[in-house]
């Protein structure tokens, strides 16, 4: 087993116990579909992933209550949590295995990494947002409203994170 695919195991095996097998295959799966594509195609179909994964594991209800901010959301056990871990942990692995560790070059990339449960792929975000602006992550997820989605749930309080990741999906959702 490589050392990266060692690495994943364990991230994976401590963030999701009980399907930490399946989500490994679920990232490999998608990893090997998008190891040809540029950024823009990978965010393209990552996003579609993000999306199926909501409707799947979400009722609409559940949906509703993450973009109205709703506070039971947030909370330990429910379903959304669960929704965000699984998308998170297999967007970590993804970019763990396409050994994407170079500097960022797009906001496709870029919001990829944001959306990473690995520190030193936020760390890779922040190095690239000191030379571009915020505004080319925000067009970015304005298209994607899967990434949206996912930001939202990650975001528990009234943030700048949040309400963009809300008006970004409420955008894409609407076209």
């Amino acid at each position: 087993m490589s050392a990266d695919l060692a690495q994943l195991s364990a991230m994976l095996a401590a963030a999701l116990p009980r399907e930490w097998r399946s989500a490994l295959v679920a990232a490999e799966d998608l990893a090997q579909r998008l190891r040809y594509l540029n950024w823009s195609e990978r965010a393209s179909v990552l996003d579609g992933y993000l999306w199926a994964q909501a409707r799947e594991r979400l009722s609409t209800d559940s949906v509703t209550a993450v973009v109205n901010r709703h506070a039971e959301v947030f909370r330990p056990g429910h379903p959304s949590r669960t929704y965000a871990l699984w998308c998170q942990s297999i967007l970590t692995g993804v970019l763990i295995l396409l050994e994407e560790a170079g500097p960022i070059t797009c906001a496709p990339q870029a919001l990829t990494c944001l959306l990473s449960a690995a520190a030193e792929h936020r760390r890779l975000v922040d190095a690239w947002l000191a030379e571009t602006t915020p505004e080319q992550l925000q067009r970015e997820l304005s298209r994607l409203p899967g990434y949206a989605f996912l930001l939202l749930t990650l975001c528990p309080n009234d943030t700048a994170e949040s309400f963009m990741a809300r008006d970004a999906f409420w955008t894409a959702m609407l076209g």
